[in-house]
């Protein structure tokens, strides 16, 4: 045979021998084969993907968890000076304090305010609810039911040398994951 513009001669598998029944066998590379995904790719791809979810929720989860602690955080904080606030208006203008007695103290704190026709004002503790009345009126709650108060002890401080007349006071607000507790003297001014 000649050799015709470069071809070499012989057989068309040139170099095998040919075998009358044998088809010609695909050759297949992970590598340069594109038509899609293998198995073994998307088993790794979704194991990829539920382990970035499973941390997405995780994360997610706890800022949730801590967001409910800080609004709990506030509503207890708040409570607490609201109240402070309410034993702070009662003493502002107070000409005399009826209970507790000079020298004790007391869960109850009753004032005679100055020119106040709802005297007198009673700030007291009744199963975990402040509670404030005016005139001996119904005594009306200043706290609500998710906030608990403990721990409203007042104490009646007398004069002495150039320190007037005080009530200090300390309070315990709480919820089931936040507890605030304040104290303060408020000196009466006769």
């Amino acid at each position: 045979m000649k050799k015709e513009n470069g071809a070499k001669s012989g057989t068309a598998n040139s170099g095998r021998s040919p075998t009358p029944y044998s088809l010609p066998t695909p050759h297949f590379s992970l590598l340069t084969s594109r038509g899609g995904f293998t198995l073994l790719e998307a088993v790794i791809y979704i194991g990829l993907f539920s382990i970035l979810l499973s941390f997405t929720i995780g994360i997610f989860f706890q800022i949730l968890a801590g967001y409910g602690a800080h609004l709990n955080r506030v509503e207890t904080d708040s409570v607490a000076r609201f109240l402070a606030d309410k034993i702070a208006w009662s003493l502002a203008t107070a000409t005399a304090v009826n209970q507790p007695a000079v020298g004790a103290t007391s869960t109850a704190l009753s004032v005679t305010r100055y020119n106040f026709a709802g005297n007198p004002v009673v700030v007291d503790l009744v199963g975990g609810t402040a509670r404030l009345s005016r005139a001996g009126g119904t005594a009306y709650p200043i706290t609500g039911s998710r906030v608990r108060v403990s721990n409203l002890i007042f104490e009646h401080l007398s004069a002495s040398g150039n320190t007037p007349e005080a009530v200090s006071y300390q309070l315990t607000a709480a919820t089931s994951t936040a507890s605030t507790t304040l104290a303060g003297t408020i000196y009466l001014m006769k």
